[in-house]
């Protein structure tokens, strides 16, 4: 009995001493899986930033294509190759150019949605090759397109380009947005700030602005330049309260169209007086011009079927060596213009 009670204290003691360090056994395990939980969860995280990473990456490629691919966006995806061919159009563009992207993928530019006759013209000429070759220069702008009806619409583009392995330019990515609309209002706008509402010509601002340009450009290159005036200044009707109306004004600025050359310019400088830039003539042509336009609108006045007979004075000035404003030479042609005296015309001169 002695041995055997001597026995359990020392049982108990490596009992105890087992207790102990399966706990700290246990503890150090709990934390060696707690560190690895930390690594994986940590190593997880890497995997996630860096997959994300990988998506952003494409989607920010696929962006180049498609920055604006949704409904309320609206907007023109398109990509153009080196030799001005079609490699990808979004649904939005199909819709509102009126092609089938069958008929856009692969096709030239030049041969659907550009207009064929301004591929020669500065404006949208090799706008393919332009922007391949100064990317910064052409990062936007804006072009006049063409859909399938015949229909012309303007768009801004914003462009991108895309670099090979080697870094040579190869392909633009553009994104467009229709502002034919807001074209159609500056349109609207200028019109109303350069023509005159009823003959369709230039404005007085707008010629005199004209006139000193060509000014400039006969003075720098020694050029003869000659101004008229034209002033309907003769009216006989039964009715004394008749007055000119825009169809007469019509006329009149019709005929001094189709008498003046392209390059002459005609604007209304008054109610019924215009005024005619004659660049590259000298005073004997203007002269010889202002007869006949004269005798033209007469013989319109004697052709009418109305109760009125119309007639006109003409002032003609050229540029002289002293003249430095357009001002000096309207000036002297006003004068002329005064001193040109309308005969009068009676009833009884109009053709029965």
């Amino acid at each position: 009995m002695p041995e055997n009670t001597d026995c359990f204290p020392m049982l108990s003691s490596l009992f105890f001493a087992t207790t102990i360090l399966f706990m700290i056994l246990s503890a150090l395990a709990v934390r060696r899986i707690m560190r690895l939980r930390i690594k994986v969860g940590t190593l997880r995280q890497e995997i996630a930033e860096k997959d994300k990473l990988l998506k952003s990456k494409n989607v920010a490629s696929d962006k180049l294509i498609a920055p604006y691919e949704s409904e309320s966006a609206r907007s023109i995806i398109l990509s153009v190759n080196a030799n001005h061919e079609i490699t990808y159009v979004n649904d939005y563009a199909e819709e509102l150019f009126g092609f089938t992207k069958e008929e856009l993928l692969n096709h030239n530019i030049f041969d659907t949605i550009y207009i064929e006759n301004d591929k020669d013209e500065t404006l949208q000429e090799n706008i393919i090759d332009r922007i391949l070759n100064n990317p910064k220069m052409y990062m936007e702008h804006e072009s006049e397109n063409l859909k399938k009806n015949g229909e012309k619409v303007w768009i801004s583009w914003t462009n991108r380009v895309v670099y090979n392995d080697e870094g040579k330019p190869v392909e633009v990515r553009s994104v467009g947005f229709d502002i034919t609309k807001r074209k159609q209002l500056e349109q609207e706008l200028h019109s109303i700030s350069v023509y005159d509402s009823v003959t369709g010509v230039y404005n007085r601002q707008a010629f005199l602005d004209a006139g000193v340009t060509e000014l400039k450009r006969a003075t720098r290159y020694k050029r003869q330049l000659s101004l008229m005036v034209l002033k309907l200044d003769f009216f006989h009707s039964v009715e004394d309260n008749q007055r000119f109306t825009d169809e007469i004004l019509k006329d009149v600025i019709t005929i001094c169209k189709k008498s003046i050359r392209e390059s002459d310019i005609i604007g209304r400088l008054s109610d019924i007086e215009f005024g005619i830039l004659m660049p590259e003539t000298p005073i004997e042509n203007a002269l010889f011009l202002a007869d006949q336009l004269k005798h033209k609108i007469q013989e319109r006045g004697l052709k009418s079927k109305n109760e009125f007979f119309v007639d006109a004075t003409f002032g003609v000035a050229e540029r002289s060596q002293e003249d430095d404003t357009i001002d000096a030479i309207l000036t002297k042609a006003l004068e002329k213009l005064a001193n040109d005296k309308p005969k009068n015309h009676s009833k009884s001169t109009r053709s029965k």
